[in-house]
């Protein structure tokens, strides 16, 4: 399995939380790193969304075909989202877009066993890949990318 966390790009401060939209600079982030992972991810993909607007924008930047799931929205624990994408036993590829701060207790657990948290910056995706070889089970983090440095 494949699992891409995707945090959406830059957003205005205001409330309703859920009512954020994104600025131009998280328009311009978000159509960045959707150009990056377009011709990377598999057709196949499942695509998991936050119904926070600026996650439904972000995602909004790379497809139209994908799922709105209170799962991952703002609220969300990671081991919810960790359950709603069924890993590691889902076959494919799953792309989250998401928030901060569960995103980076995700990237935390996966790697170091723990929900202390990275910090996944505004429009950054974090790719990682499971793997099972006979008995050894592998977490492998492919990517880290920014849209500063696409």
């Amino acid at each position: 399995m494949d699992l891409i966390l995707w945090r959406h790009a830059e957003a205005e401060y205001r409330i309703p939380d859920e009512a954020r939209e994104l600025t131009e600079k998280g328009h311009k982030q978000a159509q960045k790193m959707a150009g990056w992972l377009e011709p990377k991810l598999p057709k196949d993909t499942r695509i998991i969304v936050s119904p926070a607007r600026r996650t439904q924008q972000t995602a909004a930047a790379l497809t139209t075909r994908f799922e709105t799931s209170d799962l991952v929205g703002t609220t969300a624990t990671p081991q919810r989202i960790l359950n709603a994408v069924a890993w590691p036993e889902e076959e494919g590829t799953v792309l989250v877009v998401g928030h901060q701060p569960t995103l980076g207790k995700i990237a935390s657990l996966l790697l170091k066993g723990d929900e202390s948290g990275f910090t996944v910056r505004k429009g950054s995706i974090w790719w990682f890949s499971y793997k099972q070889k006979e008995e050894r089970e592998s977490i492998i983090l492919r990517a880290v990318i920014t849209p500063e440095i696409l």
